[in-house]
């Protein structure tokens, strides 16, 4: 089985939940183990998974962690490399929420590693008139959905949430 078959296997409810979510969430989790991306590898993922694998699944999460692995080396830097963490940890919220949908963080993982897609990337101070040190996107998606809680029908925050969404791999409103 291979990375897309799985992902057509998880949209018919052929694999348990709990699985997906385990999978996704060393996906999104295990790069925050490293400093930078030049030395994760798909071992580093593979290693972290909570029970024994069938061979296509195995298949599939080798195909998505070296997918995992060719972004963390695409943003291997530092700074980008927090911000990959950060973007793969929102995107995970986001899954979880039912916001973004597995195939479209998928092909933005694709796209992503392959530079047809980038990471998001924000001036917080002038997006927000100041802004924290250390403040990062999935800092600004909080702030985002808190003025919205006061104020649903904010337009500014409406557009910057659409705006953030559109750039994490959300095509739609679920």
């Amino acid at each position: 089985m291979n990375k897309q078959q799985w992902v057509e296997a998880v949209d018919r409810g052929e694999i348990p939940e709990e699985h997906v979510e385990h999978v996704l969430w060393v996906l999104s989790n295990t790069p925050l183990l490293f400093d930078d991306g030049s030395t994760i590898a798909v071992e580093d993922y593979m290693q972290r998974l909570d029970r024994e694998l069938s061979t296509e699944e195995a298949e599939a999460y080798q195909e998505l962690f070296d997918l995992a692995v060719a972004l963390s080396r695409r943003y291997s830097e530092a700074s980008e490399y927090d911000r990959m963490q950060d973007v793969l940890s929102l995107q995970f919220d986001l899954w979880a929420r039912g916001t973004l949908t597995l195939q479209d963080w998928m092909a933005w993982l694709q796209g992503a590693v392959k530079g047809e897609i980038l990471l998001p990337e924000y001036d917080f101070d002038e997006v927000l008139g100041s802004a924290p040190e250390e403040f990062m996107i999935q800092d600004f998606h909080d702030e985002l959905n808190f003025r919205l809680e006061d104020a649903p029908e904010d337009e500014w925050a409406l557009s910057h949430l659409d705006e953030l969404y559109r750039k994490v791999g959300v095509t739609e409103k679920i």
